[in-house]
């Protein structure tokens, strides 16, 4: 799919998200072990349930129906929340966790680079510290990127035991 025809399904999918009440965190077309998948991901106070999952799909699925030229003979279509390791899209993902973890993967020799995201130069370039010191990425070089999930200090790794009812 070219890029001018993903970006107009991209701002019609995320406009027929808004319109149900939730946020469009990211959208993505990938191929992943000889599956195409076609990724939407939501967000909003309180958090995503399956319900919520199940409302946005049937829309999304026949808007995409009416696009289906435009996308891959088969696809599946996933939605879901974008997790504690939520994927970066657009340049206001980068300023919006700035001070996070990330790890990018790179178009050209997958090359990944680890660091902090220092903040963003423009529209088009992030700042990344890394433990050689601070490298600058142009987005147009990003092939994909998400934050990077740090346990906290003190974080407890184990749920809290349910006591067993009494018979």
């Amino acid at each position: 799919m070219n890029q001018e025809k993903y970006n107009e399904i991209y701002r019609a999918v995320c406009a027929r998200v808004e319109a149900l009440g939730y946020e469009c965190a990211g959208f993505e077309a990938v191929s992943e072990n000889g599956m195409n998948i076609v990724r939407v991901y939501l967000e909003m106070p309180g958090g995503i349930d399956t319900g919520d999952c199940e409302i946005v799909s049937r829309d999304v699925g026949e808007y995409l129906d009416t696009v289906e030229e435009d996308l891959p003979d088969r696809y599946f279509l996933e939605i879901s929340s974008p997790g504690v390791e939520r994927p970066l899209f657009v340049i206001e993902d980068y300023r919006r966790f700035a001070g996070n973890e990330v790890e990018i993967s790179l178009k050209k020799g997958g090359k990944k680079i680890r660091g902090v995201i220092a903040g963003t130069l423009s529209d088009a370039e992030v700042a990344v510290r890394t433990p050689g010191g601070e490298t600058t990425v142009p987005l147009d070089d990003v092939k994909r990127a998400h934050i990077v999930y740090v346990p906290q200090r003190g974080q407890k790794k184990t749920f809290k035991k349910i006591p067993k009812k009494k018979k």
